[in-house]
Protein backbone atom coordinates (compact mmCIF):
# COMPACT_ATOMS: atom_id res chain seq x y z
CA UNK A 1 0.00 0.00 0.00
CA UNK A 2 1.38 3.41 -0.92
CA UNK A 3 1.72 6.13 1.74
CA UNK A 4 -0.68 8.64 -0.39
CA UNK A 5 -3.30 5.23 -0.10
CA UNK A 6 -2.80 5.42 3.68
CA UNK A 7 -3.59 9.20 4.05
CA UNK A 8 -7.41 10.25 3.74
CA UNK A 9 -8.02 13.69 2.41
CA UNK A 10 -5.74 15.68 0.66
CA UNK A 11 -2.33 14.21 1.34
CA UNK A 12 -0.33 17.12 1.03
CA UNK A 13 -1.53 18.65 3.88
CA UNK A 14 -1.64 15.55 6.35
CA UNK A 15 2.26 14.26 5.41
CA UNK A 16 4.24 15.80 7.46
CA UNK A 17 8.31 15.84 6.69
CA UNK A 18 9.33 13.38 8.94
CA UNK A 19 6.53 10.97 7.82
CA UNK A 20 8.08 10.85 4.36
CA UNK A 21 11.73 10.84 5.18
CA UNK A 22 11.03 7.54 8.18
CA UNK A 23 8.61 5.74 4.82
CA UNK A 24 11.65 6.36 2.49
CA UNK A 25 13.92 4.78 5.28
CA UNK A 26 11.22 1.53 5.17
CA UNK A 27 10.99 1.68 1.55
CA UNK A 28 15.46 1.20 0.93
CA UNK A 29 15.25 -1.53 3.67
CA UNK A 30 12.95 -3.21 2.02
CA UNK A 31 14.60 -3.12 -1.54
CA UNK A 32 17.90 -4.12 -0.25
CA UNK A 33 16.15 -7.28 1.30
CA UNK A 34 14.54 -8.28 -1.89
CA UNK A 35 17.88 -7.52 -3.75
CA UNK A 36 19.50 -9.89 -1.32
CA UNK A 37 16.99 -11.80 -2.15
CA UNK A 38 16.87 -11.72 -5.82
CA UNK A 39 20.81 -12.40 -5.81
CA UNK A 40 20.05 -15.45 -3.18
CA UNK A 41 18.02 -17.16 -5.71
CA UNK A 42 20.10 -16.08 -8.51
CA UNK A 43 23.70 -18.20 -6.85
CA UNK A 44 21.38 -20.95 -5.84
CA UNK A 45 20.19 -20.90 -10.01
CA UNK A 46 23.48 -20.95 -11.20
CA UNK A 47 24.86 -23.92 -8.65
CA UNK A 48 21.87 -25.94 -9.95
CA UNK A 49 22.48 -25.35 -13.64
CA UNK A 50 25.85 -26.49 -13.17
CA UNK A 51 24.85 -29.74 -11.00
CA UNK A 52 23.15 -30.61 -14.54
CA UNK A 53 26.55 -31.05 -16.34
CA UNK A 54 27.21 -34.03 -13.75
CA UNK A 55 23.43 -35.14 -13.22
CA UNK A 56 21.66 -38.46 -14.93
CA UNK A 57 19.08 -37.54 -17.14
CA UNK A 58 16.16 -38.19 -14.47
CA UNK A 59 18.01 -36.01 -12.31
CA UNK A 60 18.39 -32.76 -15.40
CA UNK A 61 14.73 -33.41 -15.38
CA UNK A 62 14.18 -32.26 -11.78
CA UNK A 63 17.30 -29.89 -11.93
CA UNK A 64 15.68 -28.10 -14.57
CA UNK A 65 12.00 -28.22 -13.02
CA UNK A 66 13.59 -26.70 -10.19
CA UNK A 67 15.04 -23.80 -11.99
CA UNK A 68 11.90 -23.05 -13.54
CA UNK A 69 10.51 -22.63 -10.04
CA UNK A 70 13.72 -20.32 -8.87
CA UNK A 71 12.83 -18.20 -12.47
CA UNK A 72 10.03 -17.59 -11.15
CA UNK A 73 10.59 -16.53 -7.91
CA UNK A 74 13.15 -14.00 -9.07
CA UNK A 75 10.51 -13.06 -11.96
CA UNK A 76 8.28 -12.63 -9.06
CA UNK A 77 10.66 -10.65 -7.05
CA UNK A 78 12.01 -8.81 -9.56
CA UNK A 79 8.22 -6.61 -9.95
CA UNK A 80 7.81 -6.60 -6.41
CA UNK A 81 10.97 -4.61 -6.56
CA UNK A 82 9.77 -2.84 -9.59
CA UNK A 83 7.22 -1.51 -7.21
CA UNK A 84 9.43 -0.82 -4.19
CA UNK A 85 11.24 1.36 -6.43
CA UNK A 86 8.10 3.22 -7.79
CA UNK A 87 7.07 3.89 -4.17
CA UNK A 88 10.57 5.36 -3.15
CA UNK A 89 9.68 7.85 -6.44
CA UNK A 90 6.42 8.64 -5.34
CA UNK A 91 8.32 9.76 -1.72
CA UNK A 92 11.21 11.73 -3.33
CA UNK A 93 8.48 13.86 -5.51
CA UNK A 94 6.36 13.92 -2.15
CA UNK A 95 9.36 15.16 -0.14
CA UNK A 96 9.99 17.89 -3.24
CA UNK A 97 6.25 19.15 -3.33
CA UNK A 98 6.11 19.42 0.39
CA UNK A 99 9.53 21.27 0.57
CA UNK A 100 8.82 23.48 -2.72
CA UNK A 101 5.16 23.81 -2.10
CA UNK A 102 4.53 27.82 -3.35
CA UNK A 103 6.91 27.64 -6.00
CA UNK A 104 4.81 24.97 -7.50
CA UNK A 105 1.43 26.52 -6.97
CA UNK A 106 3.56 29.51 -9.14
CA UNK A 107 3.96 27.04 -11.77
CA UNK A 108 0.33 26.05 -12.16
CA UNK A 109 1.64 22.16 -10.78
CA UNK A 110 -0.03 22.28 -7.35
CA UNK A 111 -3.28 22.92 -8.42
CA UNK A 112 -3.39 19.73 -10.93
CA UNK A 113 -1.63 17.91 -8.30
CA UNK A 114 -4.73 18.17 -6.01
CA UNK A 115 -7.11 17.74 -8.68
CA UNK A 116 -6.03 13.98 -9.03
CA UNK A 117 -7.53 11.03 -7.72
CA UNK A 118 -5.19 9.30 -5.59
CA UNK A 119 -4.53 6.45 -7.34
CA UNK A 120 -3.74 8.72 -10.67
CA UNK A 121 -1.63 10.95 -8.22
CA UNK A 122 0.64 7.32 -7.34
CA UNK A 123 0.93 6.16 -10.91
CA UNK A 124 1.73 9.57 -11.81
CA UNK A 125 4.47 10.34 -9.12
CA UNK A 126 6.10 7.29 -9.90
CA UNK A 127 6.53 7.37 -13.61
CA UNK A 128 8.17 11.35 -13.05
CA UNK A 129 10.82 12.90 -11.40
CA UNK A 130 9.63 16.45 -11.07
CA UNK A 131 12.85 17.88 -9.40
CA UNK A 132 14.84 16.89 -12.12
CA UNK A 133 11.80 17.88 -14.76
CA UNK A 134 12.01 21.28 -12.94
CA UNK A 135 15.63 22.03 -12.78
CA UNK A 136 15.87 21.07 -17.06
CA UNK A 137 12.94 23.31 -17.29
CA UNK A 138 9.94 20.90 -18.55
CA UNK A 139 7.97 21.93 -16.47
CA UNK A 140 5.64 22.79 -19.17
CA UNK A 141 5.86 18.93 -19.94
CA UNK A 142 5.16 17.73 -16.84
CA UNK A 143 1.93 19.73 -16.90
CA UNK A 144 1.08 18.59 -20.21
CA UNK A 145 1.60 14.96 -19.07
CA UNK A 146 -1.02 15.89 -16.05
CA UNK A 147 -3.26 17.54 -18.55
CA UNK A 148 -3.17 14.76 -21.13
CA UNK A 149 -2.69 11.69 -19.16
CA UNK A 150 -4.56 12.37 -16.40
CA UNK A 151 -7.85 13.97 -17.79
CA UNK A 152 -6.70 17.55 -16.00
CA UNK A 153 -7.48 19.79 -18.74
CA UNK A 154 -7.33 23.76 -17.69
CA UNK A 155 -10.03 25.87 -18.21
CA UNK A 156 -10.14 26.45 -21.94
CA UNK A 157 -9.95 30.12 -22.08
CA UNK A 158 -12.36 32.47 -23.17
CA UNK A 159 -12.84 33.89 -26.60
CA UNK A 160 -13.71 37.37 -26.66
CA UNK A 161 -17.19 36.71 -27.93
CA UNK A 162 -17.89 34.16 -25.17
CA UNK A 163 -16.62 36.40 -23.32
CA UNK A 164 -19.12 39.21 -24.42
CA UNK A 165 -21.88 36.74 -24.48
CA UNK A 166 -21.20 36.18 -20.20
CA UNK A 167 -20.76 40.46 -19.93
CA UNK A 168 -23.96 40.65 -21.55
CA UNK A 169 -25.92 37.97 -19.58
CA UNK A 170 -24.62 39.11 -16.08
CA UNK A 171 -25.39 42.68 -16.54
CA UNK A 172 -28.90 42.72 -18.73
CA UNK A 173 -32.09 42.84 -17.42
CA UNK A 174 -34.13 39.63 -18.22
CA UNK A 175 -37.03 41.55 -19.05
CA UNK A 176 -35.41 43.44 -22.10
CA UNK A 177 -33.98 40.45 -23.25
CA UNK A 178 -35.65 40.84 -26.80
CA UNK A 179 -33.91 44.30 -27.27
CA UNK A 180 -30.41 42.92 -25.82
CA UNK A 181 -30.58 39.88 -28.41
CA UNK A 182 -31.13 42.49 -31.20
CA UNK A 183 -28.68 45.12 -30.01
CA UNK A 184 -26.25 41.62 -29.75
CA UNK A 185 -27.11 39.94 -32.75
CA UNK A 186 -26.38 43.50 -34.86
CA UNK A 187 -23.69 44.18 -33.40
CA UNK A 188 -22.23 40.66 -34.30
CA UNK A 189 -23.83 40.68 -38.06
CA UNK A 190 -21.87 44.19 -37.98
CA UNK A 191 -18.50 42.59 -37.10
CA UNK A 192 -18.72 40.02 -39.18
CA UNK A 193 -19.39 41.80 -42.27
CA UNK A 194 -16.84 44.09 -41.51
CA UNK A 195 -14.28 41.09 -41.46
CA UNK A 196 -15.49 39.90 -44.60
CA UNK A 197 -15.08 43.23 -46.21
CA UNK A 198 -11.36 43.40 -44.31
CA UNK A 199 -10.58 39.54 -46.02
Amino acid sequence: MSIIDRIKGNPFEKLKKDDLLEERIRLEREEKLGIANVEALSAEKKELFEKGFKASEGERRMIAQQLQQLDRKVKLDNIYLKKISDQIRVVDNLSFIHDNKQMLERTGLMSRVLKMPKSKLDEFLARVNIKDQINTGNIDSILHTMDAEYGLMSEPAEDKETAKLMDVWSTSDVSKSDEVFEKWDKEKAAKEKNELDQA
